[in-house]
């Protein structure tokens, strides 16, 4: 799986770097369908201003059902906005691939045949 990780207004460390990494890798194993490719923006919500805030944002190109799934989370310590962010981002696959699921069930499915009225 590629991951594009990127960090906006500060530099992004080894240990951000492999916390990243570590969540990608349970996201990447939970999914038999597995995400193509994982976006992962590290950000600090005030900008140049440097206030406590610090969010990620991560999306995940899903395979089988071609969808994207975007989550965030934001806190004051980047560490949990990561995590917050991948625990979001695996509902989401989730959700999405139960819908394609559902979807492709109900298409499978032959009409059933018009009774007549006696």
């Amino acid at each position: 799986m590629k991951i594009d990780l990127q960090a906006r207004t500060f530099p992004l460390t080894e240990a951000l770097r492999h916390a990243v990494e570590a969540e990608a890798r349970r996201y990447h194993d939970e999914f038999a369908e597995r995400p193509q490719a994982l976006s992962v923006r590290l950000f600090d919500v005030n900008g140049t201003r440097h206030g406590v805030d610090k969010g990620c944002l991560v999306s995940a190109r899903v395979g089988s059902c071609k969808s994207t799934v975007v989550a965030s989370g934001i806190d004051s310590d980047l560490y949990r906005a990561i995590t917050t962010a991948f625990v979001r981002l695996t509902r989401g696959t989730r959700q999405a691939l139960n819908r394609n699921r559902r979807l492709r069930r109900s298409a499978a499915r032959p009409a059933a045949p018009e009774t007549a009225a006696a």
